[in-house]
C-alpha cells in the first residue's frame, strides 16, 4: 500500500476516534512572524482551528537572546461566533515576545518587532464535541492571568470566605507594612473656605445631646451593620479635625481679646492706684 495513502488512512481513523470519543491532541508548529507579518494559528493538519474545540497555546520565540514565552487559551464563543483569546501568562507585550491576536475573526501569531523571528507554538487541543463549552475546562488558567511580574484576576477573590462581595473579601486579619487607599470623594479642604458654614459649638452640642454621635459621623449601630469605608471615614475624620482647628483658632482669638481687655483693665487699675497716692 502507498505510504502516503496509509498515513491518510491512519489520520482519518484517529480523527474518527477523536470525533466519537473526545480527547486531547498535542502538536507543535513553527511560524516566522513580526509585527507586519501575522500568521494564522493552524492545527497539525494545516487546517484552521476547530470552532468546537478549545486550545491551550504556549508560545516561545527562538533565537532572540532574551527570555520570551507566553500562554493563551483560545476558544470560539458560540453566541457571537467569534474567536476569543485569554492571556494566561505573558513574559512581555513588546519587542520580540510572542503574542496572539484575533483579526477578522482569525487567531494569528505575531511579535511587535520589525525583524522576523521564529515562534514555536506548543498546542494542546481539547476535542469536546461541543461548541458551547467554556474555557474553564482548564481550571484556574481561565481566570488568573500574569503579565511579566503582575498577577491579576478579573473577578472577586475571597480569602476565608466562599462568597466574596467585592474584588477582595477577607474573612480575617490583614498584615501589611503599608496600605494605600485611593480617594474617590472630595478632600475637605473646603472647610477653610470663607463661605463654609461652620456650625457653632452650641449647635454641635445640641446635635450630640440628641443623637449621641458627631454630625456626619455614623452611629455605633451603623458601624456594626455596615462596617467602615476607610477612604470615606478618613475624609470625614479629616473634616472634623479641620473644623476643630477652626474652633481652636476662634477660641484663641477670643482668648487673646480677653487677655487684651484684662491687660487694659490692669493698666487702668495701676493708674488709679498711683493717683490715690
Amino acid at each position: 500500500m502507498n505510504r502516503n495513502l496509509l498515513l491518510i488512512i491512519v489520520v482519518l481513523i484517529n480523527e474518527c476516534i477523536f470525533a466519537q470519543t473526545g480527547g486531547r491532541r498535542f502538536f507543535t508548529k513553527n511560524f516566522s512572524v513580526n509585527d507586519a507579518t501575522r500568521l494564522e494559528l493552524i492545527d497539525d493538519f494545516s487546517q484552521s482551528l476547530n470552532i468546537n474545540n478549545i486550545y491551550k497555546v504556549q508560545l516561545v520565540t527562538t533565537g532572540t537572546g532574551t527570555k520570551t514565552g507566553a500562554e493563551y487559551i483560545v476558544w470560539n464563543d458560540v453566541t457571537s461566533a467569534t474567536w476569543q483569546i485569554r492571556g494566561v501568562s505573558l513574559n512581555g507585550l513588546s519587542s520580540n515576545h510572542p503574542l496572539l491576536i484575533v483579526e477578522d475573526n482569525i487567531v494569528k501569531i505575531y511579535t511587535k518587532h520589525t525583524n522576523k523571528y521564529t515562534v514555536t507554538a506548543f498546542v494542546e487541543e481539547i476535542i469536546t464535541n461541543e461548541n458551547d463549552v467554556t474555557p474553564s475546562i482548564f481550571g484556574s488558567a481561565n481566570h488568573w492571568q500574569r503579565e511579566n511580574t503582575v498577577l491579576f484576576y478579573d473577578g472577586n477573590v475571597g480569602l476565608g470566605t466562599k462568597n466574596p462581595d467585592m474584588r477582595l473579601t477577607v474573612n480575617g486579619s490583614i498584615h501589611s507594612k503599608e496600605v494605600k487607599v485611593d480617594v474617590n470623594i472630595p478632600v475637605p479642604d473646603y472647610v477653610f473656605k470663607n463661605d463654609y458654614n461652620l456650625k457653632s459649638l452650641q449647635e454641635v452640642e445640641n446635635y450630640i445631646k440628641e443623637n449621641s454621635h458627631l454630625p456626619e459621623i455614623p452611629s455605633a449601630k451603623e458601624f456594626e451593620k455596615n462596617g467602615i469605608n476607610v477612604s470615606e471615614m478618613n475624609m470625614n475624620l479629616l473634616k472634623k479635625i479641620e473644623e476643630l482647628t477652626l474652633y481652636a483658632i476662634e477660641q484663641q482669638k477670643k482668648s487673646d481679646m480677653l487677655m487684651e481687655v484684662v491687660k487694659q483693665q490692669n493698666k487702668r487699675l495701676e493708674a488709679l492706684e498711683r493717683d490715690k497716692k
